[in-house]
């Protein structure tokens, strides 16, 4: 199929558009990337900027306080329940410093 002068004057006209429309689509997936590229970023600047919310620490000094709080209202119990039933319960005297220093002076 022979090519016409006509067929070569469609394609001169149209040749700009093709080209435009080429670039367009070479260029695309690069301009999309760096679209990307800068949201991350200001999502990044966003979260440094802004004031996180605590997270839960888990096994933390506070649950710690709370099951010797158990623990002696345990105790307590135990003890007054006894009483109650005739028994006699030796108390344990804990003192709150021993253990806790050391004397390296001597």
């Amino acid at each position: 199929m022979p090519i016409t002068p006509i067929d070569l004057q469609t394609l001169y006209a149209q040749l700009n558009q093709i080209g435009r429309e080429q670039a367009q689509n070479k260029q695309t997936p690069e301009i999309q990337a760096s679209l990307q590229q800068l949201q991350q970023i200001q999502e990044l600047k966003e979260k440094d900027d802004s004031v996180n919310q605590n997270k839960d620490i888990g096994e933390g000094l506070q649950n710690i306080k709370d099951e010797e709080k158990r623990e002696k209202q345990k105790r307590q119990e135990k003890r007054f329940s006894s009483k109650e039933q005739g028994q006699e319960v030796k108390e344990v005297f804990n003192d709150p410093n021993l253990g806790q220093h050391i004397d390296i002076i001597g």
